[in-house]
């Protein structure tokens, strides 16, 4: 019996049922009629404890319908209603059979009311371990309705045989701060190894609301990276490209385009659907640019558990069926979401059923949670959705035309890669069992499906609507013709920082492509979502000229067929050298010193606007410090010496500084002595001599001008103690003991404003061991 709500304006909706670990039996490609193999097992993933609130405030709300007493039509008045935009009916047996016709029509905000509209009844409910769920209930496909509060409902020829628990399941699917109807600034976020899509359709098909651009993380490197002050809105960028002899390539056997399907009718003999295409040639494709679930704003708080199983072995197409497609591109993520909570909050299902969705203008959206590229178990097609994906075209297609050609490329290309995860191509079929029974088959019938099948293949239902469905072959056939291969070889002219490269002005990207040069018809490059060039389809290179600021560039390649794939750099222009902030420094450090070799600290202050790289000195010997660097550490001769430093950004951008700085060995023999102090003898000490005293007061005093300073000492065994003054006034007592004699030891440094001082040391005679032996004083300028 065919258990469906006809609806009123002649869509026929997907069928939304679950998948859960349920073993789904198959056959390899070709229809072996052997023993059937069971399906790999699948791994649940139970719900996030920690799932973070959705930034987008939505809600969701019921009204009962009351059943007449003794049987009837049932009516529900036009009446006010908190703010919807989706309504749907739905009841609580997922297996009753509704009876007559279920209509609703809605007041919208602006106070007009719409006519009866007639919902068809949705799939039985889902099967596997999802099905086992005692709160599932049955329900139609939901009507957009756009922002509404107001809604009539009535059930026209039911007579006795209204489910119980009839009710209306109103969505309100919120808005973005400060946004209208329902609206939502969205995202695009890239697969893995892929970038966001550009705004522009470069295939010059019509688009709307076009999606913004979800800004480049910042690099995350050891070293300290600044971000630039401004990025340009605008970018002027000259393209050159390069055209070398294409390299040999591997060739791949064309696609034959696949038949349209058949229907057909449960037989336990089982039933072949489709005729058996030629190629069985997989394509590798890239899976394209999407908004993710962040991006729409999908409610991770209400999300079950989700199962995986090992691979997908056929895409099911669907449309969703409600309404029309008058529906504004700007409101396709509020429509994602309203179906989340229509298949959560109304029907119970873990999660949205769809693992993908499409708009009318080809934008992509993720669907239930897991990863776009794990074989997710969705909830769309009954007895089939173990080792399969769906995807569905938001819109109706029973009594609309399919429009957009970007919407044929989205699947097309949406297959071609989850198909060729797998080895599996595009436009081959394989033979699979039915894993529960539906309105088409029976638990374990064996079907042959095109591996890029429609909805009504797998159960009874006009889903994707007899517009969309004879376009499958097609979309089979544009499967089988994408870029493939296409990957960044090197980039020139660049310094690479984490996943960022900088650049002073120019960047040449060099890529690589399985695709036949023939099969190619050009390659764009973008900049910041701009169309700067077309490069032939023999161009393996091109160079972009780039303002200051951080950049995306894109390099995408189209196929003769219209398919695309795209790989894009972060590239930050940089065309300002580094400043230094503070100057440099020579400071006298601790240490042995000697005639010929003084250790000193150069200290180093320096910042780019970008991403600082270091310093590269050349005077007084050749060093490379790294980013983090402050200070240098260097042994110089007494004298004057010359430093020179060149700061660096990781552009290439130079700022070079010199200074010249004066050591000298002042002797002890200069200094002014108070009482008596003892000279010994020994070319070990700095002037070949020192002086020696054990009474304790006994003094030592330099006057000098300079801005650092150091003593040098004899250290040993019966070593004292010894008080330092600088300028009058005690700063440090040093214990000069140690275990062994060492000679010229600066065991006190001091940095001093530039300019005239004075430093006193006095013996402290300390007891058993009060002998200071002063190898004297050196200063800098």
């Amino acid at each position: 019996m065919n258990r469906r709500l006809a609806i009123g304006v002649g869509a026929a909706a997907a069928v939304l049922a679950a998948g859960g670990g349920v073993a789904v039996l198959a056959w390899p490609d070709g229809g072996d009629a052997g023993a059937p193999v069971a399906a790999e097992q699948v791994t649940v993933l139970p719900p996030d404890p920690s799932a973070a609130p959705p930034k987008i405030k939505t809600a969701f709300n019921t009204v009962d319908i009351a059943a007449p007493a003794g049987g009837g039509d049932a009516e529900l008045p036009e009446r006010e209603t908190k703010r919807f935009s989706m309504v749907g009916v739905s009841w609580s047996d997922p297996a009753a059979v509704p009876k007559g016709d279920i209509q609703v029509k809605t007041r919208s905000v602006a106070g007009k009311w719409s006519a009866w509209k007639t919902l068809e009844r949705d799939s039985e409910g889902p099967d596997g371990a999802e099905g086992t769920n005692p709160g599932l209930r049955g329900g139609t496909v939901p009507l957009w309705a756009g922002p509404s509060d107001g809604v009539a409902a009535r059930v026209v020829g039911g007579g006795s045989g209204l489910p119980a628990g009839l009710r209306l399941d109103l969505t309100d699917p919120g808005e973005e701060s400060g946004g209208q109807g329902g609206g939502v600034a969205v995202t695009e976020s890239p697969a893995a190894g892929t970038t966001t899509e550009p705004t522009q359709d470069p295939t010059g098909e019509p688009t709307v609301d076009p999606t913004t651009t979800e800004p480049e993380a910042e690099p995350t490197t050891g070293a300290t990276t600044t971000t630039p002050a401004a990025v340009p809105t605008t970018t002027s960028a000259p393209v050159s490209t390069t055209t070398p002899a294409p390299a040999t390539t591997t060739t791949t056997t064309k696609a034959t385009t696949a038949p349209a399907a058949t229907s057909a009718k449960p037989s336990s003999a089982g039933v072949t659907a489709n005729a058996v295409p030629t190629s069985t040639t997989p394509v590798k494709a890239q899976f394209p640019s999407y908004v993710s679930r962040s991006s729409w704003g999908a409610d991770e708080t209400i999300v079950g558990s989700i199962s995986v199983a090992s691979e997908v072995r056929v895409l099911w197409v669907h449309h969703t069926g409600f309404g029309d497609n008058k529906y504004s591109c700007a409101d396709s993520a509020a429509i994602v979401r309203s179906i989340q909570l229509n298949d959560v909050k109304g029907k119970q299902f873990s999660d949205i059923g769809y693992n993908y969705l499409v708009d009318k203008c080809g934008k992509l959206f993720e669907g239930r949670k897991g990863g776009v590229e794990n074989a997710v178990i969705g909830a769309h097609a009954k007895g089939f959705n173990t080792n399969y994906a769906g995807i569905a075209v938001i819109g109706n297609f029973e009594t609309d035309l399919v429009s957009n050609a970007a919407i044929e490329k989205t699947l097309a290309q949406v297959a071609a890669a989850r198909l060729g995860k797998y080895n599996y191509s595009p436009t081959s079929t394989v033979t699979v069992a039915a894993g529960s029974d539906n309105d088409k088959f029976k638990l374990g019938d064996k079907v042959t499906l095109n591996r890029i099948a429609g909805h009504k293949d797998g159960d009874a239902t006009a889903c994707p609507g007899k517009n969309l469905y004879p376009r499958l072959p097609a979309i089979r056939a544009l499967a089988s013709e994408q870029i493939t291969g296409l990957a960044l070889s090197r980039i020139t002219g660049v310094t690479k920082q984490g996943s960022v490269y900088y650049t002073k002005k120019t960047a040449t990207l060099s890529w690589s492509v399985t695709t036949p040069t023939a099969k190619i018809a050009r390659f764009e490059i973008y900049v910041d979502n701009k169309k700067v060039a077309s490069p032939v389809s023999s161009a393996r290179s091109a160079t972009v000229t780039l303002a200051a600021g951080k950049h995306s560039v894109i390099v995408r390649g189209v196929h003769t067929a219209g398919s695309t794939a795209q790989f894009g750099v972060t590239v930050i222009g940089d065309p300002t050298a580094p400043t230094w902030t503070a100057g440099m420094a020579v400071n006298l450090r601790p240490g042995t010193y000697n005639a010929t070799s003084v250790p000193v600290t150069l200290t180093l202050s320096a910042k780019d606007n970008a991403a600082f790289a270091g310093f590269t000195v050349t005077k007084p010997r050749a060093a490379t410090l790294g980013a983090s660097a402050k200070s240098w550490n260097v042994n110089v001769k007494p004298g004057t010496t010359t430093y020179a430093v060149t700061a660096r950004d990781v552009a290439g951008n130079t700022r070079t500084a010199q200074i010249g700085r004066k050591l000298a060995i002042v002797p002890e023999t200069s200094a002014k002595k108070t009482g008596a102090w003892t000279t010994v003898k020994n070319k070990a000490h700095l002037s070949g001599k020192a002086l020696s005293a054990s009474a304790k007061g006994r003094k030592l005093t330099w006057s000098f001008t300079g801005r650092t300073a150091a003593l040098a000492f004899m250290k040993t065994p019966k070593s004292g103690k010894v008080a330092i003054y600088v300028d009058g006034k005690k700063v440090s007592t040093l214990d000069l003991k140690s275990a062994k004699n060492a000679y010229r030891q600066a065991v006190w440094t001091r940095n001093l404003a530039s300019g005239k001082h004075k430093i006193m040391i006095e013996v402290l005679g300390t007891k058993g061991r009060p002998t200071v032996i002063s190898d004297g004083l050196v200063v800098g300028n």
